[in-house]
């Protein structure tokens, strides 16, 4: 404070007139660098601990230190104080902890945004076209889930342009290879009857043991065959009548698969 008086003094008895001001800056420690402004205007740079008066006209300042960092951060100290000539004004300049954004940091950093960000949508677009790929390949393999997700987004174009053509082609896909799987179950239900009866199992076995060369096993299969084609129609008989009616359902589903094998004929359409 006796340092702002001796200024005064020094600079004679006119700058101690009633219209003159006194704003004394501290700079504490860290503030090394700092360019320090009063109302925008640059007065000088701190250095650790230093000090510095100025003599200003009555009125409210703004007194503001800007320590660079690097060319995208900075530390700011702002601080407003109103100077009037009977009173003195003290200014601790102490930088923050923490930096901000310079102008060219802003742009950098809305620069680096906007990259990130599109970046993720050609990275989305890619998985997009990967996943459409991957559903693709199933269905036309007849995966029926893949073709309900390949209608689902032709529908709501998820990762590709909306189709009303393609969500027709692949409804009637799906109901076709739908039809020829549940056709396919009911051939391999009606398949496995025939293998489970014992009848049937037995006549199977007759072919192999006829060009087995192990001629003990093949006597043992051809010598117990009429006993067990005898025990099998006196306990069950209706044997016949189950294999042919068996047999006339695996024919009827095979002609009917046959009829459907190209949805788009005009004799699938009209037969029942």
């Amino acid at each position: 404070m006796k340092k702002m008086f001796l200024v005064l003094l020094v600079l004679g008895p006119s700058a101690a007139l009633a219209d003159s001001a006194l704003i004394g800056i501290y700079c504490q420690e860290n503030s090394n660098g700092a360019k320090v402004y009063v109302n925008e205007e640059l007065k000088f740079e701190c250095a650790d601990f230093a000090r510095e008066a100025l003599v200003v006209e009555e009125g409210r300042y703004q007194v503001k230190a800007v320590q660079s960092i690097n060319q995208e951060q900075e530390k700011i100290f702002s601080q407003q104080v109103d100077a009037t000539p009977d009173r003195p004004q003290r200014v601790r300049i102490t930088m923050p902890q923490e930096a901000t954004l310079t102008a060219y940091g802003v742009t950098m950093k809305k620069q680096r945004e906007a990259e990130a960000a599109r970046k993720l949508v050609l990275e989305q677009e890619r998985k997009a076209k990967q996943a459409l790929e991957s559903d693709l390949a199933q269905a036309k393999a007849g995966d029926l889930a893949a073709m309900q997700r390949v209608i689902e987004r032709y529908q709501t174009g998820r990762g590709v342009e909306k189709n009303p053509l393609q969500v027709d082609y692949w409804q009637r896909q799906y109901q076709v290879q739908k039809a020829q799987q549940e056709r396919q179950a009911k051939i391999a239900k009606l398949q496995q009857e025939l293998d489970d009866n014992p009848y049937f199992y037995w006549l199977g076995l007759f072919p192999r043991a006829m060009k087995n060369s192990d001629a003990s096993e093949s006597s043992t299969i051809i010598t117990g065959l009429p006993s067990y084609t005898f025990s099998d129609i006196i306990s069950s008989p209706t044997v016949y009548s189950a294999r042919k009616d068996i047999q006339e359902r695996l024919d009827a589903i095979e002609g009917h698969a046959v009829r459907w094998a190209k949805p788009d004929a005009m004799v699938a359409k009209t037969t029942p």
